[in-house]
């Protein structure tokens, strides 16, 4: 009788996402070739290998403005923090899919790359990462027309922990977040000091061998216990994973949608 390898979980997913980068790799080595826009400034497409110099440092994201941005209606903006160490800036789009919803509901979406695959989860070691954020909002603000009471945040695992960080600390700016697979982190000690309490969508698989479901519900109960508005979904059967069946994409951009920053 052969014995049955088991793999450890971890180990698999490593696997699966090496697979994805180097499928990412053949499929979207290069940028989309743009149009001009009809209204603000920037060009319309899929630009994969964009920099913005921070503090004399080359900062790289991946840039998608869907044809239907047009540049004459103000337009959402979505900023999606990657996972950790083997994901990208060009592995989260394959997996996420979230190139698809922002072609289908009309909003920019940008795709930042943390610095060493990693995305710090302290206020003090995040600071040039914030600064990453302020500009590049900045910087695609003066090109497109985005609705800046329609700015949101959405992570996966490392990610989410990040979305939830960088919410605290900009709550004046972002009107919701959506986090999938990530806990609160250092967050958990206590209520954060925020001007504007945002919306949080919270999504994590029931059988996440990575980051436990426990830590999504804490999540849910803390943002419950602090008065923020929110919404939990919880994937039966899930590991560490997107939800990519219509689970996570479409609902979030639902509570998206009713939760802009000017909300009363």
């Amino acid at each position: 009788m052969s014995r049955r390898t088991v793999i450890p979980s971890r180990v698999l997913l490593v696997g699966i996402m090496l697979s994805l980068m180097g499928w990412v790799a053949a499929v979207t080595g290069a940028d989309a070739v743009p149009r001009p826009s009809h209204g603000k400034g920037g060009a319309v497409g899929t630009f994969a290998n964009e920099t913005i110099d921070i503090d004399g440092q080359s900062r790289e994201y991946r840039l998608v403005v869907p044809q239907s941005v047009d540049g004459v209606k103000p337009v959402p903006v979505l900023f999606a923090f990657h996972g950790f160490l083997v994901d990208s800036k060009d592995v989260m789009p394959v997996y996420s899919q979230l190139d698809k919803l922002a072609e289908k509901d009309g909003f920019v979406l940008v795709y930042p790359n943390a610095q060493d695959r990693a995305w710090k989860l302290l206020p003090v070691l995040a600071k040039h990462d914030f600064a990453f954020f302020d500009q590049l909002l900045a910087h695609l603000s003066a090109k497109y027309n985005l609705d800046q009471n329609r700015v949101y945040l959405c992570g996966m695992s490392n990610g989410a922990y990040f979305s939830h960080l960088l919410a605290s600390q900009r709550s004046e700016v972002v009107a919701a977040i959506g986090c999938h697979s990530g806990g609160l982190g250092l967050l958990a000690r206590r209520e954060p000091k925020v001007k504007h309490k945002y919306g949080v969508f919270i999504a994590h698989g029931e059988a996440d061998s990575i980051v436990k479901v426990e830590e999504g519900r804490k999540a849910r109960d803390a943002y419950k216990e602090w008065g923020f508005p929110h919404e939990y979904l919880e994937i039966p059967q899930l590991n560490h994973f997107w939800g990519i069946k219509g689970e996570v994409n479409e609902k979030m951009w639902k509570f998206f949608e009713s939760h802009p920053l000017d909300a009363k």
